[in-house]
């Protein structure tokens, strides 16, 4: 199936998707993440952080109030609301016009960023929260449902990372929770569906979804990746600090375009726009 979607509505706004992906810059207001927990744990860094990333070249500024790192145990909603809804307001605030994710599991901290201004739910728990299609319709929000298996404490367990075959699994597991999405109300030009890199995969595992990215067009809707500075690029060129594999994540976001994915999800939105810019130039796309 062809994508229908050329475009994403995010409370009455369109986001346009064109020949280059756009780009989502991550904002962890957390003090735990795996690659810069601490860093923007202040809201006030954490909006400083998001306009900077808008400055270059991201499409969207994604804010998560919770780590999702493997092993990483959860924060109660109440929490991540205060964590991310005053990062959120600022943001808005400075920046009217950009596009604003919050990256949660929990519908009441998503209904609570939607209130202070955000436009989209980034949820890796592919609506694990019964409530959450419900949230997004509401407020007419932008909705990206993404692959995991369990929770982020046990998505690398054993049983997490055993498939018979990852890329069909995936595709049914989206295909389904799409369904819940439309069958609670949410539009199909409000969602984006993310196969879920690093989250319940092993090395081959990643290796396969990355490799056949073109499987998910199957859903008929618009691709988001999030390959960014993740274990598996460490464990292919050796490197153990997730600062240091932008290099690595910049070959990942390459291939990635090539294959037309529509949004990837980035820390580092200057080096990887840059050379995913030039990459595709290179092959006259």
């Amino acid at each position: 199936m062809a994508v229908t979607n050329k475009s994403m509505r995010c409370r009455g706004r369109i986001l346009e998707f064109g020949r280059l992906p756009l780009f989502m810059g991550i904002v962890n207001i957390t003090p735990d993440s795996f690659s810069d927990g601490g860093l923007f744990f202040d809201p006030e860094r954490a909006a400083e952080h998001a306009c900077r990333l808008l400055d270059e070249g991201a499409a969207i500024v994604d804010l998560g109030g919770e780590s999702t790192r493997p092993g990483s145990q959860p924060v109660p909603p109440e929490e991540e609301i205060r964590r991310v809804v005053p990062a959120v307001e600022k943001i808005r605030r400075a920046r009217p016009e950009c596009f604003i994710s919050v990256d949660t599991r929990h519908s009441a901290t998503a209904r609570a960023a939607l209130e202070a201004g955000a436009d989209i739910i980034n949820d890796v728990s592919g609506l694990q929260d019964p409530a959450m299609a419900a949230t997004a319709a509401e407020f007419d929000a932008g909705l990206v449902i993404m692959h995991m298996r369990g929770t982020p404490a046990d998505m690398q367990s054993p049983e997490n990372l055993s498939y018979d075959d990852v890329i069909r699994e995936v595709c049914e597991f989206l295909g389904a929770r799409v369904q819940t999405a439309l069958d609670n109300h949410v539009k199909r030009t409000n969602i984006l569906i993310d196969p879920g890199i690093g989250f319940s995969k092993d090395l081959a595992g990643n290796q396969q979804l990355i490799r056949h990215m073109d499987r998910f067009r199957e859903l008929g809707l618009p691709l988001l990746a999030g390959p960014c500075r993740k274990k598996f690029i460490g464990q292919v060129l050796g490197i153990d600090d997730p600062a240091e594999r932008v290099f690595g994540t910049a070959g990942v976001a390459a291939w990635l375009a090539a294959q037309g994915v529509e949004v990837i999800r980035v820390h580092d939105v200057r080096h990887i726009r840059e050379a995913v810019t030039m990459f595709m130039w290179c092959g006259g796309k």
